[in-house]
């Protein structure tokens, strides 16, 4: 099973879990799976079928240029990292 690591946002939606494990063959199918298991979890990732704006799905260690189609493997490791922003004007 691939390990996804939960941003602290996602948390209270996965029992404060920090990691998951999840069966899938590809992102698309991990992020509906996910979202089966602990439902409100999609809305964090996927806006309007793709990936959000400012949010990158890392798969072992490379940020996912497929998108949803990236294929996922059984030792996989999933990160999703919500782009930082701000800083002095």
């Amino acid at each position: 099973m691939a390990i996804v690591f939960i941003p602290y946002a996602m948390r209270k939606y996965c029992e404060d879990k920090n990691i998951v494990e999840i069966s899938a063959k590809t992102l698309g199918e991990l992020i509906d799976s996910l979202e089966e298991i602990y439902p409100g979890t999609k809305a964090h990732i996927i806006e309007e079928g793709s990936i959000k704006p400012g949010v990158a799905a890392v798969v072992d260690h490379t940020t996912t240029r497929k998108g949803l189609l990236e294929k996922i493997n059984d030792d996989s490791e999933i990160h999703f990292i919500n782009a930082v922003s701000g800083g002095i004007k």
